[in-house]
């Protein structure tokens, strides 16, 4: 394992399991487009309802408006979801607890910080899920005709970010478009690249009164979905 420390403050840990690189979060403030930001929410706050849904009828909509099939429970998709929701709502209850990562360590500190932090994911991606109370179940998307206009969608995507990279367009490995659900956390995501499908989701699952009154991550994911799929203005730049 090699530990090298880089000029913008990163710290780049290489090892047989692959590269990590730890960065410095650095928060700049701009008050006036803060101020634009809280405005645009605050407007958007009026124009929308109240149309909230569970996730178990997210799920159904889901399943009634696409061809999916599941994943096995040893699927290393569905373990790379269970370590997600585990490390995100149940990481106290891990036995590998890695002391907090600090810049200042030295690099023995760091290197058995990384070993710890390895085990840690480890025993989140091969515990029983019953073990945390967890209920997930997973889909994935066979090419079928009904589901085509997603992998179109997904590919554009990516052929846009691979011209962008100057990468040729026979590098482009397609993967299959997976859909995730947690029904006691009520954690759920999509992976392999299907955004629109994501996005039909979350605007389905909708928000209630109280994500709109308290204006809560749920209803700023709502409105920025909404935003993004042309259903609300973007927020006014500065001309």
């Amino acid at each position: 394992m090699s530990i090298q420390r880089n000029k913008d403050g990163s710290v780049t840990i290489k090892s047989n399991d692959g590269v990590t690189t730890i960065g410095k979060i650095i928060k700049v403030s701009v008050d006036k487009q803060e101020e634009r930001f809280q405005q645009w929410v605050d407007d958007c706050a009026k124009l929308v309802t109240a149309c909230a849904h569970t996730l178990k009828e997210t799920e159904q909509y889901f399943l009634n408006h696409c061809d999916a099939l599941p994943l096995k429970s040893d699927d290393k998709r569905m373990k790379s979801f269970q370590c997600n929701v585990i490390m995100n709502y149940c990481k106290d209850k891990l036995e590998h607890q890695p002391s907090q990562f600090s810049f200042d360590m030295t690099d023995e500190e760091i290197e058995k910080w990384h070993k710890e932090d390895n085990a840690m994911h480890e025993e989140a991606m091969n515990s029983s899920p019953e073990h945390f109370g967890l209920n997930i179940r997973g889909y994935y998307l066979p090419h079928t005709e009904r589901n085509s206009v997603f992998y179109e969608q997904a590919y554009i995507k990516i052929q846009k970010f691979m011209e962008r990279n100057n990468s040729a367009p026979e590098q482009i490995k397609m993967q299959d478009i997976c859909l995730f659900f947690e029904e006691t956390t009520g954690h759920w995501q999509c992976s392999g690249g299907g955004d629109s499908l994501m996005n039909q989701l979350l605007v389905f699952r909708g928000i209630s009164q109280d994500d709109i009154e308290k204006r809560t991550p749920r209803f700023l994911q709502y409105i920025t979905t909404l935003r993004d799929m042309g259903n609300l203005s973007s927020i006014i730049e500065e001309g």
